[in-house]
């Protein structure tokens, strides 16, 4: 009898732990799953009470005690581990050791993160094994915000979950809150926290471009177009449009939270500079983006709000931009005034052949004026032709640098509207604000994602439109740390490392062994 309670003890552990494992392979409880357990628990139950008197007698010797107190003390410091890990669980310290910080998240997502004032749940669908990528980054998310959730599935063995949502490929992340939706393709910081910004924003900003004056096109691809900026611009939940202010209505629609004029290549006319007055007069924001060969109206047009157009072109002549490939007339910007524009802002900027647009010596009362990006010592503003290709400061002539290429204005203005409106005017005292760029070109196609050149922009028309918590560094691209050898540097390595150094070592060991002999 008691042989045959042995052996029904263990088919009855043996059960138990198949159960175990086919339940943690299915993660759904079976019934048949459910009968193999409780045979298992019901044979293991037969095997105690027939062998009762047996295990008593051996839990009473004197090995089983040393086994005991063995077991206690296992037991005890599995406890201690336990406890350490729930602490920290709770209380994460994270370091990330990379120069570039790749590994952790950018500023602009930390800010997103942590003013979040709704919950937001996130989804990912992604084949058993590979989800990996995707779970580390989210668990940087969640870190920073308890009102982040996240939970990855299985898509194969989810499919009722996966079918509801429209999950038709292994990758997608689906972000939802307050009823709101967005679907991420693929798992990197900068499409999570574009998504992130377009579920928990209230209402949609609407951005209008100025057309008519030959200014840049946001639907063209080409280099010069505009296309990359429209792009950054709708993942933030911007709404963009273009305007001709020589259209009724005698005003700018009030949905307007920031109009941009683009590099025009003609002046405004006088209805056209009087409607963009009085949007500035009740609280408007205006982008002006003026090349060398804008007209001179603009510069007219922008002393009245304390900001001087100079009429030249930024020479650089440090010698930085030729490490970059860039001439002496594409001034580099490295240096900012502190601002909530440049705030944690410490990329370099490019300016293809661009104007000094600096403060007024005269700026009207209740106006504050900040030259905010500032070229190098080494550069000036030429305003004299380059013919030749052959250029020099002129004292008393050129402007010396550093010269600005960045110029901000900020005024209270009292807003005549009865209503608050939602989309940037309220009624009473509002913000009139105006950003001047000495360059078009840096935020074209062809130079929007060179160093900073994106951040900057996209910065400034945060600080215009007032969605300053979206205003910081971008997310960090992965550093490329690899080091490139030639043949002949290989061969040395090779030699040195391969097959000098350990003849070396052999030799060492041969005179050690024959004197100790």
């Amino acid at each position: 009898m008691k042989k045959y309670a042995n052996y029904g003890g263990l088919f009855g552990l043996a059960l138990l732990l198949i159960g175990a494992i086919v339940y943690s392979v299915n993660a759904i409880m079976t019934t048949v799953t459910a009968i193999i357990m409780i045979v298992g628990v019901v044979l293991l139950l037969a095997y105690v009470v027939l062998q009762f008197n047996e295990i008593k007698t051996n839990l009473s010797s004197r090995s089983a005690k040393f086994g005991s107190n063995a077991a206690l003390m296992i037991i005890f410091i599995f406890g201690i581990l336990v406890v350490i890990n729930i602490i920290f669980n709770r209380f994460t310290l994270r370091y990330d050791t990379t120069s570039a910080k790749q590994y952790s998240l950018a500023d602009q997502t930390r800010k997103v993160l942590k003013n979040l004032d709704q919950d937001v749940q996130v989804i990912g669908f992604y084949k058993s094994g590979e989800e990996r990528q995707a779970k580390e980054l989210l668990t940087e998310y969640a870190h920073y915000s308890p009102r982040f959730s996240f939970e990855l599935v299985d898509p194969d063995k989810k499919p009722g979950l996966a079918k509801k949502n429209g999950i038709k490929s292994y990758g997608t992340i689906l972000i939802e809150s307050d009823g709101k939706s967005e679907k991420v393709m693929k798992s990197t910081e900068e499409d999570i926290t574009n998504a992130l910004i377009k579920v928990t924003r209230a209402g949609v900003k609407k951005i209008y471009f100025t057309t008519g004056h030959g200014e840049k096109d946001f639907d063209s691809n080409d280099k010069s177009g505009l296309s990359k900026m429209k792009t950054a611009m709708e993942d933030q939940s911007y709404q963009v449009a273009k305007i001709l202010l020589t259209e009724p209505p005698d005003s700018i629609p009030a949905d307007c939270a920031l109009l941009i004029v683009a590099g025009p290549q003609t002046d405004f006319l006088k209805p056209e500079a009087d409607k963009v007055e009085k949007y500035l007069e009740r609280g408007g924001k205006v982008l002006f983006m003026l090349d060398p060969e804008s007209p001179a109206g603009y510069g007219n047009f922008l002393k009245k709000w304390g900001i001087k157009v100079d009429n030249d072109l930024i020479v650089d002549a440090s010698g930085i931009g030729q490490l970059f490939g860039a001439g002496p007339t594409i001034p580099i910007v490295s240096k900012y005034e502190k601002c909530d524009i440049t705030k944690d802002f410490g990329l370099m900027t490019f300016f293809p052949e661009a104007r000094s647009i600096s403060k007024a010596e005269n700026v009207p009362s209740g106006i504050t004026v900040t030259e905010v990006a500032k070229t190098s010592a080494s550069s000036w503003g030429e305003t004299s032709p380059i013919t030749d290709g052959r250029v020099g400061f002129d004292k008393g002539k050129d402007l010396k640098g550093p010269v600005s290429v960045l110029t901000i204005a900020e005024k209270t203005a009292t807003n005549p509207m009865k209503k608050q409106n939602k989309y940037n005017l309220g009624a009473g005292q509002v913000k009139t604000r105006i950003a001047v760029f000495g360059d078009s070109d840096f935020a074209s196609n062809g130079y929007f994602q060179n160093q900073g050149n994106g951040g900057l922009f996209m910065n400034t028309m945060n600080w215009l439109a007032e969605e300053e918590d979206l205003i910081s560094v971008r997310a960090r691209n992965p550093e490329d740390r690899r080091l490139s050898l030639t043949q002949k540097q290989s061969k040395v390595i090779l030699y040195l490392g391969v097959i000098l150094l350990p003849l070396v070592i052999f030799a060492l060991g041969i005179v050690v062994y024959k004197k100790r002999k």
